[in-house]
C-alpha cells in the first residue's frame, strides 16, 4: 500500500483508463457481438474500479492526516458518478444500439430515448435507487457479520462516537467485524453510501426542475 500511495496519481490515472477501457468493453460485447453475459463481467470490473478509487482516497488521507487536492479530484469524480455519470451512462447506452444497429445493417432496435425526468418523478426514482443501495448494502453487512462476526473492538467501544472515529480513522480495519479486510471494504462502502444517499434524498427536498415534492 506504501508504494500504491507513494505513486498514487500513476495509480488514479490507470484507474481511469480502465473505467474507460471497461465501459467500451462492456458496450461492445454487449451490442456489437451479443455477448450479454460475458459483458457482464466487464461491468463488475467497473463497479471494482470505481470502489479501487474510492480506496486510493481514503487510504491517502488516512496516511497523509489532510484533505489534499488528490481527494477532491476523487470527490469530484464520485460526484459526477453518482449525480450526472447515470444518466449520461444511459443516454450513452442508447445511442451505442442505435449506431450499432446501422453500421451492421440491422433495423433500429425499438427503445425510446432515455426519459429526462424533472420534479417528482426524478425524486421518486431517486429514492428508488437509495432504498434499492440501502437493501444492498444492509444485506452485504449481514452476510459479513454471519461469516466474520462482530470484532471483539466493537464491545471496548463507549460510544457512538468512539465508534464512528475509530471506523473512519483508524489506519487498520478494526471495526466492526472481525475481518481487515473486509472492515477497509465496509467503511469505504460506508463513505460511498453516505455520499449516494444524500444525494439521492436531497431531490426529495430540493427538486430538479420542479416544485417541492412530499
Amino acid at each position: 500500500m506504501d508504494y500504491i500511495l507513494t505513486h498514487k496519481w500513476m495509480f488514479l490515472i490507470l484507474a481511469e483508463v480502465i473505467f474507460w477501457i471497461s465501459i467500451i468493453t462492456f458496450l461492445v460485447l454487449r451490442y456489437w457481438f451479443g455477448k450479454k453475459t460475458l459483458s457482464f463481467v466487464f461491468f463488475l470490473l467497473f463497479i471494482i474500479n470505481d470502489l479501487w478509487i474510492a480506496s486510493l482516497g481514503f487510504f491517502d488521507y488516512l496516511q497523509t492526516g489532510q484533505f489534499s487536492s488528490y481527494q477532491v479530484v476523487i470527490v469530484a469524480v464520485f460526484l459526477y458518478a453518482i449525480t450526472y455519470g447515470k444518466s449520461d451512462f444511459k443516454k450513452l447506452d442508447f445511442y451505442i444500439q442505435i449506431y450499432v444497429a446501422k453500421w451492421k445493417g440491422e433495423p433500429a432496435p425499438a427503445i425510446a430515448p432515455p426519459k429526462k425526468l424533472v420534479g417528482k418523478e426524478h425524486a421518486q426514482k431517486e429514492r428508488k435507487h437509495f432504498f434499492v443501495h440501502l437493501a444492498v448494502y444492509a444485506a452485504a453487512h449481514l452476510v459479513f457479520f454471519l461469516l466474520f462476526g462482530l470484532s471483539s473492538r466493537v464491545y471496548e467501544m463507549a460510544s457512538m462516537n468512539q465508534f464512528f472515529d475509530e471506523f473512519f480513522s483508524a489506519k487498520e480495519g478494526t471495526l466492526p467485524f472481525a475481518n481487515p479486510t473486509v472492515n477497509n471494504l465496509s467503511r469505504i462502502w460506508t463513505l460511498i453510501f453516505v455520499i449516494d444517499s444524500i444525494v439521492a434524498l436531497s431531490y426529495t427536498v430540493f427538486p430538479k426542475g420542479g416544485g417541492k415534492t412530499s
